[in-house]
């Protein structure tokens, strides 16, 4: 049942942060095609985070509740088809309206995997969690890298027909919803774990990774969803197949990040690599800002895409088993995916006020801190360990 599990929960990864940087890819397309501005850019990524801190506890509550991740998990993917359908529509008729209900639907479907593809594989493996998040994570890490090229291939091979290109996105994406479904697994609460802590420590634990997790993203997000913008801008890029193929360089990094530093989390702790990671990501790209040397950036992927199974395995070990959905949803969806919405809200605001590169400086400065208030994570207790496959 471990492999099942870690089996459809990789491949609603893949697609799910695959998914995920259609997006961004795209949004280098509205300003270079459809004449949007930067600002305009930035509200279409807030729009799509705050729809996806929104939903994210309530969906992962209610999985809590019936005890189907696996199932909540691929409506998520289900919606995230439609989400892109819509948007190749919305881009045929050049239609904002449309374009942004696009936004938002995807928004929503991005609140389900992470969450509850976490929360599966924390209940399963029990104490092992580290290393099947970090396989479970490299397999988003090829969805992230691999999306973009295959976004930008098809955009050639369409005869720059974007629309066409996010209705076949949008149709993988329903096609692969189906492994998930019919899987049929249940969890139920481990009561013996339920008192296994202190009674301050998951209500300060999960604010405190909350708050961090928030200052990291403002920064992350503020830079990934102009990443496309920012090699078009700064490095006079031309919007093709090989602009995908260089994105997929930086993002495919983090296929050996993830399970190396959730496989290094599981000997030299998790709180750690937390702040190494975040820590990495802000100084390779300050680097790559003051050098423009396109080198920095692949570093910068490794450390940022890699934290999936640093941040959720952390949190899975310092609260309840049978809390650890709507743990992972307050830490992901309003930590995560909430300073998603802020991040590149301020890119967009003082880009057009300050220009790209000064903002992109003052969102680095959130990142900073984040690395810095990770000494304030207490210790995880030890908890007994398991095989990672059965």
């Amino acid at each position: 049942m471990k492999t099942k599990v870690l089996f459809t929960t990789s491949i609603s990864h893949f697609i799910n942060d695959g998914n995920t940087w259609v997006l961004p890819t795209v949004y280098g397309f509205m300003v270079k095609y459809l004449g949007f501005s930067n600002l305009l850019v930035g509200l279409l990524g807030t729009i799509f985070f705050a729809l996806s801190a929104l939903a994210s506890p309530f969906v992962s509550y209610i999985a809590d509740k019936t005890g189907k991740p696996l199932q909540a998990m691929s409506l998520g993917i289900i919606l995230w088809g439609l989400g892109l359908i819509i948007l190749g529509l919305g881009i045929k008729g050049d239609n904002l309206p449309i374009i942004i209900l696009s936004v938002v639907i995807s928004g929503v479907a991005s609140a389900f995997y992470h969450p509850l593809g976490a929360s599966a594989l924390a209940l399963t493996y029990q104490g092992s969690g580290g290393i099947a998040l970090g396989i479970n994570g490299a397999m988003g890490s090829a969805g992230r890298s691999l999306y973009p090229y295959i976004t930008l291939f098809l955009f050639d091979a369409l005869k720059e027909n974007m629309s066409l290109d996010m209705i076949i996105i949008g149709i993988i994406s329903m096609i692969f919803s189906f492994p998930s479904l019919i899987i049929k697994l249940t969890f139920t609460d481990d009561k013996k774990d339920s008192n296994k802590t202190s009674a301050r420590t998951p209500i300060y634990v999960v604010s405190i990774l909350t708050i961090i997790s928030l200052f990291r993203s403002i920064f992350t997000q503020g830079v990934s969803q102009f990443l496309t913008i920012i090699l078009l801008q700064l490095l006079g890029f031309s919007y093709n197949s090989y602009l995908g193929l260089v994105i997929t360089g930086i993002l495919a990094a983090a296929i050996i990040g993830q399970p190396l530093l959730g496989y290094l989390s599981d000997i030299a702790g998790r709180r750690l690599l937390q702040g190494v990671s975040t820590g990495g990501a802000v100084i390779s790209f300050l680097l790559f800002i003051y050098t423009h040397n396109l080198l920095w950036l692949p570093l910068f992927g490794f450390f940022t895409y890699s934290n999936f199974p640093l941040t959720l395995s952390l949190t899975s070990d310092l609260v309840p088993r049978n809390s650890t959905g709507l743990a992972n949803a307050l830490v992901w969806g309003i930590g995560v995916t909430g300073g998603g919405a802020i991040g590149p809200l301020i890119v967009g605001f003082l880009s057009n006020v300050y220009g790209l590169v000064e903002a992109l400086l003052i969102v680095s400065i959130f990142g900073l801190l984040s690395a810095l208030m990770t000494p304030l994570i207490p210790r995880p207790p030890k908890r007994s360990k398991v095989p990672l496959f059965g």
